[in-house]
């Protein structure tokens, strides 16, 4: 009977070890160590590993065998033979440990599952990338998250136009903290702990049977391609559930046993940055033949302000929504001091102006200008915490706005003092109600000026004041539409100090010679530029070129009084480029201006000394020309902004969207 006893209980013991070992980390056994093991304790290794419950319960059985053999039926060849059973097992799961690393190389670990975003609000505009801010409904007081960039939005609950009105220049946001108790907090770091506990039996199971997956589609310069699964892909979607639910329940018996030992919060800075990037260039095409060519990126971009260890912020829309700092509850959490400025964000866009991804020449000169469209200063929550699992005590650093662990702190202390209440009024909405006759705008997210339908008057939607716009325009025609167009003067200053005002005088003399017009004296002239935003790259660039001939090459009639409700406009593309942005935008669309022709003989100091280095002097009038359906039809989609680019995505050499 004692015998019996030993044999059962001595794997039974084995057995209960290797599974209280399993997920401790470590390093792995050897294929040898595998194989003793195997031989005496099957059960625990197995446990040990994680393996399938029936699989650690037919070698519990094994292992009662093999000391059966030994202490019950004291045959020698039992014990071997069932022994070497075991050890072949624990060889075979041996031989899968040394293929691991090798695989590892190649094969991404498995994902965490899907977080919900923690402020997904109504309004939030995903596509767009840009972050959002949680504002409410002057009407029903629902909560919305409005993109930055947006000067308009729809209430999805009561269905009423708003119109964003901006307080102080500087925006002050803080990202929502989702982590406000411990229960959370320890929830956080329990994922934490489960997810690394799922990549340690994804490598244990799934990676051995995907050994053999090829990847397609890869570039051969460092980018990875597609995972093709292998032929019997069934069974490893069904081993990753597996492993899935295996570290489920591991978390859940987990839970518990984390406790919380210290827990401080605290808010970090982060300037950030949110513009259009401005490029012209002057080089050459495939062919060797010098053109003059334009680029319009729209660009996110951050930096931290304060010199503390943290992770950069990156880009913000994951986040969905922010709320403006005045008022919220993160307010009452201490911050890091602001010790930098945005200065940096700058310096980085000038190096990306130097480059020339997003444009079809090969560039000898080029000019930029970035126009920053929103200046926001964001505090981001963080957590630094020391938790207890089984006696070891682990500190980590959470970010309070995902959810998430980053790792252990770094070194140094942070240092916090309490948040000073920022300065002027965060933004708000108010009804969108043109303020001469009260009927409701039209909706356009974009708009920095609306055209009134009723009473046809232009009135500003920013500041917190309605402003009535002067404006110009042609008369309306049948199968025509009013597109809005800010005319500049040409008075160009060129850095040597000449004046040009007209387009023979800066075509024909980029080169040094006046061969196309002679002695010609020069005259004063106007040219238009669109005052609207294109969403798509090239048919963008396609349409602003199919503009230039069609409304600087004709002459303009254009009305000082408003329409006439007797003859309303039809078609009418609302104002989505302000005039301070127009004159930046103005500068590289006059490279549309030049020719094959004139720039043949053009040496890069001249180009320099006369466009790319050249100011842009005078004020523009806003006006709407009147321009066929056949023209702008095929480009009705395109009206609006580019998809937001992160600054770090250019500066990793992803191509950037053009507008």
């Amino acid at each position: 009977m004692t015998a019996w006893l030993a044999a059962v209980l001595l794997p039974t013991a084995m057995w209960a070890v290797g599974r209280r070992l399993a997920g401790r980390g470590g390093a792995e056994p050897s294929l040898p160590a595998h194989a003793a093991l195997g031989f005496f304790a099957a059960a625990g290794l197995l446990g040990r590993r994680g393996r399938p419950f029936p699989e650690q319960v037919v070698a519990w059985l094994l292992g009662v065998l093999v000391w059966a053999g030994a202490f019950v039926m004291r045959d020698a060849g039992v014990f071997v033979a069932f022994g070497l059973l075991g050890a072949a097992w624990g060889a075979g799961l041996g031989l899968y440990t040394v293929r691991a690393p090798a695989q590892a190389a190649g094969l991404p670990p498995a994902p965490p599952p899907p977080r919900r975003p923690p402020h997904d609000l109504p309004g939030a505009d995903a596509r767009a990338g840009g972050f959002a801010l949680e504002l409410r409904c002057p009407t029903c007081g629902a909560a919305l998250a409005v993109p930055v960039y947006h000067r308009m939005v729809r209430c999805e609950f009561c269905a009423g136009a708003q119109v964003v009105v901006r307080g102080d220049e500087t925006l002050t946001a803080v990202i929502p903290d989702t982590l406000t108790t411990e229960a959370a907090l320890k929830g956080s770091v329990v994922e934490h702990l489960r997810y690394r506990r799922y990549l340690e039996l994804y490598r244990q199971r799934v990676r051995p049977l995907v050994g053999d997956a090829t990847f397609a589609g890869g570039t051969g310069d460092g980018e990875s391609g597609q995972l093709q699964p292998p032929a019997g892909s069934a069974l490893v979607d069904a081993v990753e559930r597996e492993v899935a639910r295996a570290a489920d329940a591991w978390a859940t018996r987990l839970a518990p046993r984390v406790r919380v030992l210290t827990w401080k919060r605290f808010l970090a800075p982060n300037w950030h940055r949110f513009g259009t990037l401005y490029r012209s260039a002057f080089g050459r095409d495939d062919g060797g033949a010098k053109r003059m060519e334009f680029a319009v990126t729209t660009v996110e971009g951050s930096v931290r302000a304060n010199a503390a260890a943290l992770p950069e912020m990156g880009k913000l829309s994951y986040l969905r929504a922010l709320r403006p700092l005045l008022g919220a509850p993160e307010a009452a959490i201490p911050a890091l001091p602001v010790q930098w400025g945005p200065d940096e964000i700058d310096r980085r866009v000038q190096r990306l102006s130097q480059r020339s991804t997003e444009l079809s020449l090969t560039p000898i000169a080029m000019h930029a200008t970035f126009v920053p469209e929103v200046v926001a200063l964001i505090y981001r929550p963080w957590h630094v915490v020391e938790v207890e699992l089984d006696g070891e005590t682990l500190a980590l650093l959470v970010d309070g706005g995902a959810g998430r662990v980053e790792g252990p702190p770094g070194a140094g202390e942070f240092a916090t003092a309490p948040l000073a209440a920022p300065s002027g009024a965060p933004p708000v909405l108010t009804p969108s109600r043109c303020p001469d006759c009260g009927a409701d705008l039209p909706f356009a997210p974009d708009a920095v000026a609306c055209l009134c339908r009723s009473c046809f008057r232009l009135v500003e939607t920013q500041g917190p004041r309605w402003r009535a716009v002067p404006y110009l325009h042609e008369d309306p025609a049948e199968g025509a539409r009013s597109l809005p167009f800010w005319r500049f003067p040409l008075r160009l200053r060129t850095s040597r100090g000449e004046l040009i005002t007209d387009l023979p005088h800066l075509t024909d003399g980029i080169d040094g010679t006046f061969d196309q017009i002679g002695d010609r004296p020069p005259g004063a002239q106007r040219f238009y530029v669109p005052a609207f935003r294109t969403k798509v790259s090239g048919a963008g660039i396609r349409l602003y070129r199919r503009l230039w001939p069609a409304v600087q090459t004709r002459p303009h009639e254009l009305q000082p009084e408003r329409f006439s409700p007797a003859r309303p406009p039809t078609g009418v593309v609302e104002v989505t480029l302000p005039a301070a942005e127009a004159r930046a935008f103005a500068r590289v669309y006059l490279a549309l201006a030049f020719t094959q022709r004139d720039l043949a003989r053009a040496q890069v100091k001249g180009v320099r000394e006369m466009f790319l280095s050249a100011q842009l002097e005078g004020e523009p009038d806003l006006v709407f020309l009147t321009l066929p359906d056949a023209l702008v039809g095929p480009f009705d989609t395109l009206f609006g902004r580019a998809q937001v680019t992160a600054l770090a995505d250019l500066e990793s050499g992803r191509d950037a969207p053009r507008a």
